[in-house]
C-alpha cells in the first residue's frame, strides 16, 4: 500500500519510523453539520446552522503497539470541532472554572490518554470521560446529541458543576477486561493546587465508579461521579439506566440525581428506536425535578436517521421542553425562555464518519 504524504507526516509527528513498523495508527473523525430553528416564549426565535445534531463532530488520532506476551500500549487524541465555522472546541486542565482553555483553537479535549492493556484490563492515564457521563449517552434514545436529547435534564444546573460532567483531565482510570458481559470502571482524577491553599486545596479532584453487564439484548449499568467544590459543597452525580432490544424496538430507561450541599436535580427519561428500512425512528420523553435550584420541566422528542451508507446519513429532529413553577432554567439548545415558558426546536442534518 502507498502512503500518502499526510499520513507518512501524521505517522512521524506521533509515533516515529521506528514505532511505526510495530504499531497500527488510524486517522478518525466525523463532521456533523446542520439547520436548526428554535422558538422560546418570550424570546422569540433563533435560526443557526449548527452542529451535532447527530453524533458530536471531532477530528482524531489513535494507536496500538503489540508489546509482546498480550500486552499493550496505546494512544488516543481526540478533538472536539465545530465544522459550521471551522474552529476547534474547549478543554479544561485542572477540572474546575479557572481552567478553561482553548476555545476557537483545536485542543484534544474530547479524550487524550495513553494506556497499557492485558488480559488483566487497561490503565489509562490523561484526560477522559468519567464513569458518571457513560450512561446519559448509552441509555438516551437521542444520545447526548441535538435538540432531541434529553441528556440536559441530567446535567448538573450550577455552571461551576458543569467542569467535570462530561470529562476529567488529569485523571489514572482503570477498565475491567471482558468477563463475559460484566463491564466496569474506576477513575480517580487530580485538580493539581498546593496544599497550602486552604478551602480550595482539594478543589477538582475526581472520583468515579461505574459498573454494568451487558449481553444479548440486555444492557444495564450504573454509575457515579463525584467531584471537589469547595464553594457549592461538592458535586456528586449519578445514574443507573438500562435497556432490552426485541429487534423490531429497542427500550431503553434512564434515572440520574445530581447533588450538591443545598442543591438536587432528579432526572427520569425513557425512550425508543424503532429500525426501519435502511433508517430509525427514535423518540423521548424526560422530566426534571429540582430543589434549591432552577425548576421542574419536562422534555418530549421525535426524530428520524436515515443511514445513506454505513458511514454518512441524514437526521431531522423535533423536541419540545415545558418549564413549570415560573422557571427559565431549560431550554432545547438555543434562547432563553420566559418564567414558566416552552421552547420547541427541530433541526435537519447530515453526518459523515471517516
Amino acid at each position: 500500500m502507498k502512503l500518502s504524504p499526510l499520513a507518512v507526516g501524521v505517522a512521524a509527528a506521533f509515533v516515529g519510523s521506528a514505532a511505526w513498523a510495530q504499531s497500527s495508527v488510524q486517522i478518525f473523525g466525523l463532521v456533523d453539520v446542520n439547520y436548526v430553528r428554535v422558538n422560546s416564549d418570550g424570546s422569540g426565535s433563533v435560526s443557526k446552522l449548527g452542529t451535532d445534531g447527530n453524533l458530536s463532530s471531532r477530528l482524531g488520532f489513535r494507536g496500538t503497539e503489540d508489546l509482546g506476551g498480550g500486552l499493550k500500549a496505546s494512544f488516543w487524541l481526540e478533538a472536539a470541532i465545530n465544522p459550521d465555522e471551522g474552529t476547534g472546541g474547549t478543554t479544561n486542565t485542572n477540572n474546575q472554572a479557572t481552567g478553561g482553555a482553548g476555545g476557537g483553537g483545536l485542543t484534544f479535549g474530547r479524550r487524550s490518554t495513553v494506556s497499557l492493556s492485558d488480559s488483566w484490563g487497561e490503565i489509562r492515564l490523561g484526560r477522559d470521560y468519567v464513569p458518571g457521563f457513560w450512561n446519559l449517552s448509552n441509555y438516551s434514545a437521542f444520545g447526548t446529541n441535538g435538540v432531541g436529547s434529553s441528556g440536559f435534564l441530567f446535567y448538573p444546573v450550577p455552571s461551576a458543576a458543569r467542569v467535570t460532567h462530561v470529562r476529567a483531565s488529569n485523571s489514572i482510570g482503570y477498565h475491567l477486561p471482558e468477563m463475559g458481559g460484566l463491564f466496569g470502571q474506576v477513575m480517580y482524577a487530580m485538580g493539581e493546587n498546593n496544599s497550602n491553599a486552604g478551602a480550595t486545596a482539594d478543589d477538582g479532584k475526581v472520583t468515579g465508579l461505574r459498573i454494568g453487564y451487558a449481553n444479548g439484548p440486555v444492557s444495564v449499568a450504573y454509575g457515579i461521579t463525584k467531584t471537589k467544590i469547595s464553594s457549592l459543597g461538592d458535586l456528586t452525580q449519578s445514574n443507573i439506566g438500562g435497556s432490552y432490544d426485541f429487534g423490531v424496538a429497542r427500550v431503553m430507561a434512564l434515572w440520574g440525581e445530581n447533588k450538591t450541599s443545598g442543591n438536587k436535580t432528579r432526572a427520569q427519561s425513557i425512550g425508543v428506536q424503532v429500525p426501519v428500512g435502511a433508517g430509525q425512528i427514535r423518540a423521548s420523553y424526560g422530566t426534571v425535578k429540582a430543589s434549591g435550584v432552577a425548576n421542574d420541566a419536562n422534555h418530549i422528542a421525535l426524530g428520524y436517521v436515515y443511514n445513506l451508507s454505513k458511514r454518512s446519513a441524514l437526521y431531522v429532529n423535533y423536541a419540545k421542553i415545558s418549564n413549570k413553577d415560573n422557571g427559565k432554567s431549560f431550554n432545547v439548545g438555543l434562547g432563553v425562555t420566559a418564567a414558566g415558558g416552552a421552547s420547541t426546536g427541530y433541526e435537519f442534518g447530515i453526518r459523515h464518519t471517516f
